[in-house]
């Protein structure tokens, strides 16, 4: 058996990724873990946006200059060093869909300590001229910081990156751990140790003894790719009751289902007809000249307050866990990475919005 690895990481999402990434070059020996493929799991979603404007009436999400800031840098990272583009910074339209909708989000605008550039907030008028046939109540919330990114390729661009920095991924494989020495994780191929073990399966974590008591929910979420027989005539993701986002001139993706009961993983007719009235209720015309050519589903863990769980486990030796980011994985996850490595190497207290003992 070869020496301890510094850190296993149970989980090759975006948490689990960018997590591998911070503590490789901060020179920790690294495995990656999965059951899965790459991406197998909640992570698989096909297009993702980072939007800090969040909730039905553009709330500001939780540090969004940061987590933009530190997504943005890897996105540029990871982009410049593959040579792959899988992102567009794209800006996030939000349109209000009724008077109490555009009141709120004008006041959620004005009043959150934006900095300069992050929002704006746009008239009727100034909607239409930017997305002609959308519906809009008395205006809405241009955010043009907002990214749209192919998820997939992102985390495949991670993956090859830290394969050339000598992490190792162990995927496609069913896993046991036992608490020794060292944290010893059997295969059935192999069995190997690491000094660190750090859960960031998503909703899986709820499966492994270490971490299946914390106040994890499933929530399945359902995407449509759609082909329109024109050519879209916009660049921009658009957020209201779910989201679109252009992929190609005449191809896009709609989301998203936010299913707290469901009785399978897989995509559906229900979730299909469900995010089809919903997008038609946005933009009927779009709707009306588009049909649905691929489905996509995964089951994300989501907390009581929506934030993301960062922090030792509790009763367990060197095992720590990032996971519960829910619907913002892509807005949390670089930044929630970060935060876990100071955490490990540097002894950084995790803020309280995010700590474990916060339940």
């Amino acid at each position: 058996m070869r020496k301890p690895y510094d850190a296993c990481i149970l989980g090759a999402g975006l948490a689990g990724m960018h997590t591998a990434l911070e503590l490789q070059e901060a020179g920790l020996s690294v495995c990656v873990v999965d059951p899965k493929s790459i991406a197998g799991g909640a992570s698989g979603t096909p297009v993702g946006l980072a939007n800090p404007a969040t909730g039905r009436f553009a709330n500001r999400s939780w540090e969004a200059e940061q987590c933009l800031t530190i997504l943005n840098s890897r996105l540029e990272q990871l982009s410049k060093s593959t040579g792959k583009e899988f992102y567009r910074k794209s800006g996030v339209l939000r349109p209000a869909l009724s008077i109490k909708i555009a009141n709120r989000m004008q006041e959620n605008v004005t009043h959150n300590d934006w900095l300069p550039g992050m929002v704006e907030w746009k008239s009727s008028s100034d909607i239409e001229k930017m997305h002609p046939g959308l519906t809009c109540v008395e205006g809405g919330v241009w955010i043009p910081v907002g990214l749209t990114v192919h998820i997939p390729e992102y985390i495949t661009a991670m993956h090859s990156y830290l394969e050339t920095k000598d992490v190792d991924f162990k995927t496609g494989l069913d896993y046991q751990l036992e608490e020794t020495e060292h944290w010893k994780i059997t295969t059935n191929k192999e069995s190997f140790t690491a000094t660190k073990l750090i859960v960031c399966a998503g909703i899986y974590s709820k499966s492994l003894i270490i971490t299946k008591n914390l106040p994890f929910h499933a929530v399945k979420g359902q995407t449509a790719q759609l082909r329109s027989n024109s050519t879209l005539n916009f660049d921009h993701a658009v957020s209201a009751q779910g989201y679109f986002s252009k992929i190609n001139s005449n191809e896009f993706i709609l989301g998203s289902t936010y299913e707290h009961n469901f009785e399978h993983e897989k995509p559906d007719q229900k979730g299909k007809q469900y995010m089809l009235k919903r997008f038609r209720n946005v933009q009927p015309d779009l709707a009306d000249h588009s049909e649905v050519i691929s489905q996509w589903a995964g089951v994300r863990a989501s907390t009581p307050d929506r934030k993301p769980v960062i922090g030792a486990i509790p009763g367990y030796k060197n095992a720590f866990v990032f996971a519960g980011l829910g619907s913002k994985g892509l807005l949390y996850s670089a930044y929630g990475a970060r935060i876990l490595k100071e955490y490990l190497l540097d002894n950084a207290p995790v803020p309280e919005a995010l700590s474990i003992t916060r339940f």
